[in-house]
């Protein structure tokens, strides 16, 4: 819909237009609105959808209540994040001056006993238990709705026609009685008129529907308006609006890729060029992408939108983008299964459906509509991911309040990793405790990885793991705990220091296919805050999972929050510039390559002995700068988790139980305790690989940096720092 600010009306001619106010969203648009009733402000829809009437009339559907919420003819009030990068304003739609219709917050249609109480578990969240949103159809710019009531399946579509709004409805089978607010409020001047047996009925400040039961299918229709007689549409053809209609995304866009050479690096980064120069002022700022075939693959962007690219299997001289979906609600995730993109938005997993073949998304199909929601802006859902089995995963944030300290009411899936079953019909919570998590990694045994945010009960940033065996699992964030009351809080694989991440993105583990210069099975983890990917290396042994990470030598282009490797070994990164990030650009979609003929310079391994650490690379190292205890910097320090935001650095060797305790009551950032560890010696074990570091104490602590400046035998410098995690047995 092509969406024009309220605001920006009134506006001076000579102010530009913002970005979003310009951008062709669609003909439907999902999200969480705001709007106003009776002239009074309120949250309209949380799982919404706006339909674009044409002649600047628009409509709002509440998807979990299955009402019409509002129809007017003005433009919106801008808010929200992904939009104008606010912190807790809603997308309000300009229907405070006498709307056409409107409904009061509550349930569309009665249950079966012609109840319209809200006997959801939680009132005023989720789906209504006697009805649901199936998902919506487009042909050409005709939306249609799809759920059900009472066990009734429905159609639904609406049309302007000369100031009158008509709601068609194709109804199945009806074992009794459905009956439908109409609008509520102020009615004392709206003219309704119903067709094909539907009744309108009065009730005070408020118009009813009844729709009479019936075997047969019922194609039926409403029409009001207000200061004249309504005008009915003509009756639609629900099998032709629901079987394919024309493209509105009908252009390609030609890109030519930039594919780099560089024979002295061991890694090298190729750039897609994206489509940012678009005919409808879309924002590019992909989120999730998957590979569709070795050829192509699927991305979403922050601001709803689905791209395909194909050409990746070329010289990459001409890749070809397509539009294929709009109008969903914050799509940070994406995965192709059986050649179906699902897509994952904040309201849903949608599935991608091309009726007619001619490219573009007719049917946006409900895979799973379960997780609640609430109108809070911080609680995005981050990526889609597959276990073996096909089972989906998706992690979710916490209602953050805007400043980032605190959260607001706290729903049962706010801050978890949701699983999902294959068939999209079960859903359930593997671990909560959760805060701001930027994605998720599956490993090939099902092992479960998240990142993690500094902020209330995070002291900063992390990885978490979790085996299957161990689910369900608390990762400490005290007001997302749910039902765990009384699991442990579980340890992350790897406490990460601000200066390495500030803000976690996914992780992804190395395939056998992968020519990437890493193992098989190994596991990446990438930083959207910081704009790296850091190779972990986990800590053999017995006691807690333990890992250390080492930042691979790979430029990025924006930050990092999704990877997946191709069929032909190399790895594609993806990332934007949202919220707080040092990304170069606003996105950037890449395929990074390991070069084979240069010899890495990194720790491929890490381990724990009883007086301290061993580092092992892949080539043989040059043996007097080893064993000189100046080649090495040792710190380390630990954080305090409690209910402050963040925490401040602790000394290991004198603790201070004073400063401890007070981090519990105030913010200790402030407080930066590390202690400098001396290197006692050094030893290059016999194969030249190896070094075997002597610390003076080693010691339980959440952070220990390793600094490390060396060469190899051939002269090659090996610099860097490890930051790893102790535990101990």
């Amino acid at each position: 819909m092509r969406i024009i600010a309220l605001f920006a009306l009134l506006a001076p001619l000579a102010q530009a237009e913002k970005w979003f106010e310009k951008m062709d969203i669609g003909p439907s648009w999902m999200n969480t609105f705001g709007d106003y009733f009776q002239g009074e402000k309120r949250v309209g829809a949380i799982k919404g959808i706006s339909l674009d009437l044409g002649e600047n009339q628009r409509a709002l559907f509440d998807t979990e209540t299955l009402r019409l919420v509002t129809v007017y003819q003005g433009g919106i009030e801008w808010g929200a994040t992904p939009w104008t990068g606010a912190h807790g304003a809603l997308i309000t739609l300009g229907n405070k001056q006498t709307p056409l219709l409107s409904t009061a917050t509550g349930c569309g249609w009665a249950d079966a006993e012609g109840s319209f109480e809200d006997k959801r578990k939680i009132k005023g969240f989720g789906d209504m238990p006697h009805g649901r949103f199936t998902g919506h159809f487009r042909h050409g710019r005709t939306i249609t709705l799809a759920y059900e009531v009472n066990g009734t399946e429905v159609l639904e579509t609406l049309a302007q026609k000369a100031g009158s709004v008509t709601r068609s409805f194709r109804f199945g089978s009806r074992k009794a009685d459905l009956t439908m607010v109409l609008a509520e409020g102020d009615v004392k001047d709206l003219k309704a008129v119903a067709k094909d047996g539907l009744t309108i009925i009065s009730e005070g400040e408020r118009l009813l529907v009844k729709v009479p039961k019936g075997d047969a299918e019922l194609v039926a229709q409403i029409a009001f308006a207000r200061g004249g007689d309504p005008v009915l549409a003509d009756k639609p053809d629900f099998k032709a609006l629901t079987s394919g209609g024309p493209g509105i995304w009908t252009e390609t866009i030609t890109t030519a890729g930039e594919v780099s050479s560089d024979p002295k690096k061991p890694y090298v980064t190729d750039s897609i060029t994206l489509p940012t120069n678009n005919p409808w002022g879309a924002n590019i700022r992909f989120g999730g992408f998957d590979f569709i075939d070795a050829n192509s693959a699927a991305l979403s962007s922050w601001n709803g939108d689905v791209w395909t690219v194909s050409g990746l299997a070329g010289d990459w001289k001409e890749l070809k983008w397509r539009r294929i979906a709009s109008g969903l609600f914050e799509t940070l995730g994406v995965k192709v299964v059986n050649g179906i993109i699902h897509v994952n938005g904040r309201d849903q997993i949608t599935q991608l459906i091309d009726l007619n073949g001619d490219g573009e998304t007719d049917h946006y199909k409900v895979f799973n509509r379960d997780v609640y929601i609430s109108s809070n802006f911080h609680e995005f859902a981050f990526d889609l991911q597959t276990d073996k089995e096909g089972n989906f995963y998706f992690s979710k944030g916490g209602p953050v309040r805007g400043g980032g300290r605190g959260f607001d009411p706290i729903l049962p899936h706010h801050g978890i990793v949701a699983k999902i079953s294959p068939d999209g019909k079960k859903f359930e919570v593997v671990a909560t405790g959760l805060r701001a998590p930027g994605g998720v990694g599956v490993g090939p045994n099902g092992e479960i990885t998240t990142g993690e945010n500094e902020g209330t009960w995070q002291p900063c940033c992390k990885i978490n793991f979790v085996a299957t065996k161990d689910i369900p699992v608390f990762f400490g964030t005290e007001p997302t705990r749910h039902s765990l009351t009384n699991a442990p809080y579980t340890e992350p694989l790897v406490y990460l220091p601000m200066d390495v991440d500030n803000s976690g993105g996914s992780q992804v583990w190395v395939p056998e296919y992968a020519k990437f210069g890493i193992m098989t099975g190994e596991l990446l983890h990438l930083s959207y805050g910081k704009s790296s990917i850091y190779r972990v290396l986990t800590v053999a042994g017995e006691g807690k999972r333990q890992a250390g990470v080492v930042k691979l030598p790979i430029q990025l282009g924006s930050s990092a929050m999704r990877a997946r490797f191709h069929t032909d070994g190399s790895m594609y990164a993806l990332g934007f510039r949202g919220w707080q990030t040092n990304a170069a650009s606003e996105c950037a979609f890449q395929r990074v390559r390991h070069n084979p003929d240069v010899a890495p310079t990194l720790p491929e391994k890490l381990g724990y002995t009883q007086n301290g650490v061993t580092l092992t690379f892949a080539a043989k190292l040059d043996s007097e700068l080893v064993e000189d205890v100046s080649s090495y910097s040792v710190q380390r320090w630990d954080y305090v988790r409690g209910p402050q935001y963040g925490s401040g650095e602790f000394s290991v060797d004198a603790p201070d139980a004073a400063a401890r305790e007070q981090a519990l009551a105030a913010e200790s950032q402030r407080h930066r305790m590390r202690d400098t560890v001396t290197v006692k010696s050094a030893k290059l074990s016999n194969d030249g690989k190896t070094v075997e570091l002597v610390l003076d104490g080693m010691k339980p602590s959440m952070s220990l940096k390793v600094g490390y400046d060396l060469e190899d035998e051939d002269g090659e410098i090996l610099n860097g720092e490890i930051h790893s995690t102790v535990f101990g047995k």
